[in-house]
């Protein structure tokens, strides 16, 4: 088994929910590669953090900062009044600026993804949406629970 099946597979392997058989393959892959055991301590100390956080608002916030959604939305009220209080009306020449500007934006943004793609930026993407997924689809079940069709 190579290391990059292993990370993959890591969320499940935590949570037991793999078959005996890719439990013990894992778990041979694990004692043998010190990086993947080292891997797996972090997601381990990474889901302990995650249960700990589960319960607990007033730590959630101390975790992971000040609560910034009140200032942001107050910034944003206060932006769109000043908006609507100018209440200027666009001109055809600044329609037709903005609608370039537009274009040109848009040809910055694919031309700047396709350098970020040639340089291989976005090479691990696949494998961080999977792990992301597994993290989701893991943290989903135990909110909700097992479905079980009758």
């Amino acid at each position: 088994m190579k290391c990059t099946a292993v990370t993959e597979w890591l969320p499940h392997y935590i949570e037991g929910l793999l078959s005996p058989e890719a439990e013990r393959e894992l778990t041979r892959h694990i004692e043998g590669c010190p990086g993947c055991a080292r891997w797996l301590e972090e997601a381990r100390a990474m889901e302990q953090i995650w249960k700990e956080m589960d319960g607990d608002d007033e730590l959630r916030l101390s975790f992971g900062g000040p609560d910034l959604v009140p200032p942001v939305m107050a910034e944003i009220e206060r932006l769109e009044d000043a908006r609507r209080s100018n209440n200027t009306q666009d001109s055809p020449s600044r329609r037709r600026f903005a609608l370039r500007t537009s274009w040109i934006h848009y040809g910055l943004a694919a031309c700047l993804t396709f350098v970020l793609l040639e340089f291989g930026v976005f090479e691990q993407l696949g494998y961080g949406l999977t792990e992301i997924n597994g993290h989701m689809s893991s943290s989903v079940t135990k909110l909700f629970g097992a479905q079980r069709t009758h």
